[in-house]
């Protein structure tokens, strides 16, 4: 039969086994200090997975229209002075050739002070964002120029390129500019690099009442000044 409450099991401690008391209030601590135990000893489920690689940076080809950095220009002598009234002038100048095409500066003056305030950009609306595509046709400077093979480009056409545009697509971009109320020069970029024959350039600025009006400037001049531009290193994609 079982024991009476007042018995006592039979004891199945070894005899050298050491009791341990653990009140209640006690029991956080105890957990607490075996769960850093664990910590310090062992690595945790997560930890043991190895993560993975970092991925390589992501690095675009650099579009086959664009200036290249590692160049230094061959220069090309010669200026064109493309109009000029008692109001204003239009020139150009600082032509520089690179294997891939070539820049130059436009010079813009004018007599009177610019009613939009300094440096405002006459081919840009005065600062105002172009949208993509045709544009309107207002009191702006526009600029083109023609191949000898018939290819033409203006700042009246796409503000930017595609990636994609076609290897021998003319491209006439504005690549910084700056001036006061009086004066703006503003340096374009051309590719790809003209063909034998000249180059012409044409301007109409409605503002100042100058109609169109046309200028060549050698071909051959640039292309021999690109075979003088020295690239420094090999071009690398952009990151």
């Amino acid at each position: 039969s079982p024991p009476s409450s007042t018995s006592s099991w039979p004891s199945t401690k070894p005899s050298n086994a050491t009791s341990v008391t653990v009140s209640p209030a006690g029991r956080g601590n105890w957990f607490a200090s075996r769960a850093e135990r664990c910590d310090a000893d062992e690595m945790s489920f997560f930890e043991s997975i190895p993560p993975p690689p970092p991925p390589e940076p992501a690095r675009s080809v650099r579009p086959a229209w664009m200036r290249p950095d590692a160049v230094i220009p061959g220069s090309v002598a010669g200026e064109v002075l493309l109009a000029r009234t008692g109001r204003a002038a239009v020139a150009l100048g600082s032509f520089r050739a690179y294997p891939n095409g070539f820049e130059f500066t436009v010079h813009v003056r004018t007599r009177e002070p610019d009613e939009f305030g300094l440096g405002a950009d006459p081919f840009e609306l005065h600062g105002l964002p172009r949208r993509p595509g045709p544009q309107a046709v207002g009191d702006q400077l526009r600029l083109g120029l023609e191949y000898a093979d018939g290819r033409r480009a203006a700042t009246t056409g796409r503000m930017w390129p595609l990636d994609d545009v076609d290897a021998g697509q003319l491209i006439l971009i504005t690549d910084g500019s700056g001036g006061d109320d009086h004066c703006w020069d503003g340096r374009f970029w051309v590719h790809p690099l003209p063909p034998d024959g000249p180059v012409t350039f044409v301007m109409a600025w409605p503002k100042y009442e100058m109609a169109e009006a046309s200028a060549e400037f050698d071909g051959a001049a640039i292309s021999a000044g690109a075979r003088r531009a020295v690239s420094l290193w090999p071009a690398e994609p952009q990151d």
